[in-house]
């Protein structure tokens, strides 16, 4: 037992809790522990019983799926500790992170698949790609602002002249087609925006990591120009609604390759369609019925979602693959790179006389 005394010394104090747990498990089965004990009882005990609750997750994930080395359904004293020593390394800010989700997760839904979902949310490194397009989005408006001889009121000034803008007149200027989601018209459409893509951005990036939720959200970005310049070819565009967009239907994905595994997927279901109803019906209000129609690029929202619905499917992670799943990946890929093309295309050869403007404007 020199092992066991060595491990109890050697493990910090706040994973002390994962030997008592083993010791009064094994205590009521092999007092010597010396024998094993079946991985399934074990899988029971550490899921649904109310003492295991504040064992780290890292160490029940562990346990349920990699302590078995040799596949013959048992554990024993020695295998439990040797995980728990792992487990010592979970800093203070993982366990309150899993521990506060793990409260509002019904006990009867605790299963490996669910923890091992949770256990990919990381707060290290930070959701760097959110908080720095949030940072550069004010950036510029404030560049612009203060550069610019008119007062900032909640609808302007828009920066028409700005390099950056989506401007149809200058349509040969690829880049804009992206950055125009850096230029804003007044502090409440660069506020909305912020809240919505740092909420839903931030969310993603924690679990699935800052480059997927990048290309996700510059793929609404690039999707919502060019839907918007093929919808309303003489408007310009700002904002960076594309992007919130993707951000938001993004969710959709992740629900659909991750619904068993993940544990508030009622409220972002119910969220998501909250917000989609919502747009859908002020857009068809303001194209059709609205007296003084806005200035709103809902062909851009509409691109920017499509997108994020089906790059989330093809980029975020999914911890089950399913055969359906597979089959829903290639047409998701697919789908997105036939439209995306398409929209490419038709922006340059679209066989239209006077459809698009030209000049220097």
């Amino acid at each position: 037992m020199t092992r066991v005394a060595s491990l109890d010394e050697n493990l910090p104090p706040r994973t002390q809790h994962c030997l008592k747990v083993a010791r009064e498990y094994w205590s009521e089965r092999d007092p010597d522990k010396t024998k094993r004990v079946s991985l399934g009882v074990l899988k029971d005990h550490l899921l649904y019983t109310s003492d295991c609750d504040a064992l780290p997750n890292l160490l029940v994930t562990r346990l349920l799926q990699e302590a078995d080395k040799n596949q013959d359904g048992y554990l024993n004293y020695e295998e439990y500790l040797s995980f728990a020593e792992a487990a010592g390394k979970e800093t203070r800010g993982r366990e309150r992170l899993t521990n506060t989700a793990l409260a509002v997760l019904p006990r009867f839904e605790r299963t490996v698949k669910k923890r091992t979902y949770l256990q990919e949310f990381r707060c290290c490194p930070p959701p760097l790609f959110m908080i720095t397009a949030a940072l550069v989005e004010i950036g510029v408006f404030v560049y612009y602002a203060s550069v610019m001889d008119e007062p900032v009121t909640e609808n302007g000034p828009t920066p028409i002249k700005s390099p950056l803008i989506y401007n149809p007149f200058r349509r040969y200027e690829a880049w804009r087609y992206v950055s125009y989601t850096l230029i804003h018209s007044g502090y409440v459409h660069l506020t909305t925006n912020l809240i919505m893509q740092t909420f839903l951005g931030v969310l993603l990036e924690l679990v699935h990591g800052w480059w997927r939720v990048g290309v996700i959200y510059l793929s609404g970005v690039l999707a919502g120009s060019l839907s918007q310049s093929l919808a309303s070819p003489r408007a310009y565009l700002a904002g960076a609604s594309g992007g919130v967009f993707a951000m938001s239907y993004a969710h959709v994905g992740n629900l659909l390759m991750n619904w068993s595994e993940m544990q508030y997927r009622w409220f972002q279901l119910v969220f998501t369609l909250f917000v989609t109803i919502t747009d859908l019906s002020v857009a068809l209000y303001d194209s059709f019925w609205a007296p003084n129609p806005s200035n709103t690029g809902h062909m851009a929202h509409l691109g920017g979602g499509l997108a994020g619905v089906l790059v989330g499917i093809n980029l975020l992670r999914n911890l089950e693959k399913k055969r359906w799943e597979r089959c829903c990946w290639w047409v998701a890929l697919l789908l997105f790179l036939m439209c995306l093309v398409s929209a490419v295309l038709l922006n340059i050869f679209l066989p239209v006389p006077d459809f698009f403007p030209y000049g220097q404007k």
